[in-house]
């Protein structure tokens, strides 16, 4: 006992000293607190995103992004319109730089415009539209921007580790004592016989503190970012002393030049600030364009109940179904009812047993339909309430040992349970039946734009605005619907007016908003990638080197470059250049849009009227392509293609890793699909692995 007892004790007090090491780090190693070196008007050379990456304790706030988005109207890049009385009534507009190239960008400058060139419509959108992508999303957009100026002010030399590796290297070491001293406690209340667990305990506690030891992260000051904090601790002085400045909205950059975006940074222009919303969005309103001209629309979301996901040709037969199970037992009760038995004779003499054997026979009758159907059954919990409250009539009415059982008056009160409950569950699947029915006959296309695309408890909603509407309900859609869709795109929704069931959805025109969130990007372990705080300049790409430089529709580059290289898609053409698919369609066609992050391009007629889309896909994107859309569609032969699927006006074929969709318009001759298939077989050509 008293062995263990120091053990014990040893082990609480190297404990409480590794965590009061622990805490001495946080403590010590906290930014210091900086003076302002005075009130002055003169800007340093640093961009407005680390001016409140300084003043801000260093690490970059939630105002980082707006104030960069203020510097880049300041210098040109954007323009700043105020529209009305308001200041949110501001348009943003996106126009070539003026005063310096887009790869003089810094990563998280490029960020900032990839973010509203985006969302553009025509090259404006309004400042309410900023607001993109739910809270998942926005977190890792956020993290990247985040990382990216820690990154930059590392590289000016004005922020460090806040905790150094050798420091955090050493208490990752200490922690290894209190490890073992737990696992030789346990080695003793167990015994010799514990020495695996006590193999695991230290294992376990070392790891715990390990992972407590990564959690420190950050950024401290150095001589230099001291300097620069005080000098904009003076600028932010000197703006505060303007009383106007504060309420100034941010049309009125165009006056104030970068001091608007710098008062921003420091948290003086506060109404400039309240007025951009980048962050995630509200789920309850979305910006559309369609129509002409961007509107705000209010949202609803529209239930989801099973009856509406699944398909109505389910519905009707699970109804049926249902039907006459409840009718089945409907007409016994009915037949009890004309023909009440006065003496009934049992097959057996013993209460129990007979108990025992109708138990027996409705759970295996039970068990079979859960087995063969694999539904919870309902009909027979009714047979398990009924065949109970017979047997307590049985014990009250007086069964005989010779097994007759006289029936007292009482008996009719067994006639209530099964209609109680099969007579609700029948008028509820006749009603199923008719609505299923009339969703099947009265089904109907629409066509609109995608302003709403929502994922959230395992449901997903899709919001459509048709056009001149300021209110909109979201409708509940499948998973393999959802999957292939953007904000922005043009499409064509078939669903039923009753059931609100969403059968099909085609796509007219793909979405001409950029890449945003790209594919797995928010996803937590990418979002933690750099948790330990490295975070060099080159992290997720984010280096203007990385990007493209901008094209002649003066584009920024990508800041996801690193990114996006993983879920290339591929140029169509390659597959099916245009000389080739007008020469099959005996028409005159020319290239139109083309969208690199979705692998989608689109060829026209003369008078610009979409006439064929092609996307292509390759390895896990491929076979996702391959499987949402040969669904109900009938295999058919392509020439070289490994597989191939038709489907009304909709072609998908496959050749080694490659895939390939092909879609022609609702009024075009279907019959030239499998022609175009063949000739784009030759071309697809799997890459070495």
């Amino acid at each position: 006992m008293t062995w263990t007892w120091l053990v014990g004790a040893a082990t609480l007090v190297s404990a409480l000293l590794w965590l009061s090491a622990v805490g001495w780090a946080v403590v010590a190693h906290r930014p210091a607190s900086v003076a302002a070196a005075g009130p002055t008007m003169e800007l340093r050379p640093e961009p407005p995103a680390l001016v409140e990456f300084l003043t801000g304790g260093w690490q970059a706030g939630r105002g980082a992004p707006r104030a960069t988005l203020l510097d880049l109207a300041a210098r040109g890049l954007l323009a700043l319109e105020q529209t009305g009385p308001d200041p949110r009534h501001t348009l943003v507009r996106i126009r070539p730089a003026r005063e310096e190239p887009a790869a003089d960008l810094l990563p998280y400058e490029a960020l900032v415009l990839a973010r509203v060139t985006a969302l553009a419509s025509g090259g404006a959108l309004p400042v309410g539209a900023l607001a993109r992508g739910t809270e998942d999303e926005d977190r890792g957009w956020w993290r990247a921007f985040g990382r990216a100026v820690a990154a930059d002010a590392r590289a000016l030399g004005l922020a460090r580790d806040r905790y150094p590796a050798r420091l955090k290297a050493g208490l990752t070491l200490a922690a290894v004592l209190p490890a073992a001293l737990a696992a030789v406690l346990f080695l003793s209340l167990a015994g010799p016989g514990g020495w695996f667990m006590s193999l695991g305990i230290v294992l376990v506690v070392w790891f715990l503190g390990s992972l407590l030891v990564s959690r420190l992260t950050g950024e401290r000051e150095t001589p230099a970012g001291v300097e620069a904090c005080a000098h904009w601790l003076g600028v932010r002085e000197w703006l505060a002393r303007d009383e106007s400045f504060p309420g100034l909205p941010p049309a009125a950059v165009t006056l104030w030049d970068r001091y608007l975006a710098y008062g921003a940074a420091t948290g003086v222009a506060r109404s400039a600030l309240a007025v951009l919303p980048l962050g995630p969005r509200d789920e309850r309103r979305a910006w559309s364009t369609y129509g002409g001209g961007w509107h705000e629309v209010r949202l609803r979301y529209a239930p989801a109940p099973a009856r509406t996901l699944r398909p109505p040709r389910e519905s009707v037969r699970l109804a049926l179904r249902r039907i006459g199970s409840a009718s089945i037992v409907l007409l016994l009760v009915a037949w009890w009812h004309a023909h009440p038995p006065t003496v009934i004779r049992l097959p057996v003499a013993s209460i129990a047993l007979l108990v025992a054997e109708v138990a027996l026979l409705i759970g295996v009758l039970m068990g079979s339909r859960w087995l063969w159907t694999g539904r919870r059954p309902v009909i027979p919990l009714a047979a398990y309430v009924y065949g109970g409250l017979l047997a307590f009539v049985g014990f009250t009415g007086g069964l005989q040992a010779s097994g007759e059982w006289a029936v007292p008056p009482q008996a009719v009160w067994a006639q209530l349970p099964p209609v109680l409950i099969t007579g609700p569950a029948l008028l509820g699947y006749l009603f199923l039946l008719a609505t299923a029915l009339l969703d099947l006959s009265r089904r109907a296309w629409s066509e609109g734009e995608v302003i709403r695309l929502r994922t959230g408890k395992g449901l997903h909603h899709l919001a459509l605005d048709p056009g001149g509407r300021t209110a909109v309900t979201a409708w509940p859609v499948r998973p393999e619907l959802y999957g292939a869709l953007r904000e922005g795109a043009v499409v064509r929704v078939l669903r039923g007016p009753v059931l609100g069931h969403v059968y099909e959805v085609v796509l007219v025109t793909p979405s001409p908003q950029g890449e945003l969130f790209p594919a797995g990007f928010s996803q937590d372990e990418h979002a933690d990638d750099h948790a330990d705080g490295e975070t060099d300049g080159d992290a997720d790409g984010l280096t203007a080197e990385n990007g493209p430089p901008w094209g002649e529709d003066t584009r920024p580059p990508t800041p996801w470059a690193g990114v996006a290289a993983l879920f290339a898609r591929g140029d169509p053409k390659e597959f099916l250049p245009l000389a080739e698919a007008a020469r099959i369609l005996r028409t005159e066609l020319r290239e139109a849009e083309y969208s690199p992050h979705l692998g989608i391009r689109t060829y026209d007629t003369a008078d610009g009227e979409a006439f064929l889309l092609l996307q292509t896909a390759s390895r896990a994107l491929g076979r996702r392509l391959l499987a949402t859309h040969k669904r109900r569609a009938t295999p058919v032969g392509a020439g070289a293609a490994d597989e191939a699927y038709l489907r009304g006006r909709r072609m998908v074929l496959r050749r080694g890793d490659h895939v390939l969709m092909l879609q022609l318009p609702f009024d075009s001759d279907h019959s030239v699909l499998p022609a175009l298939a063949e000739a784009a077989a030759r071309r697809m050509v799997s890459p070495s692995p």
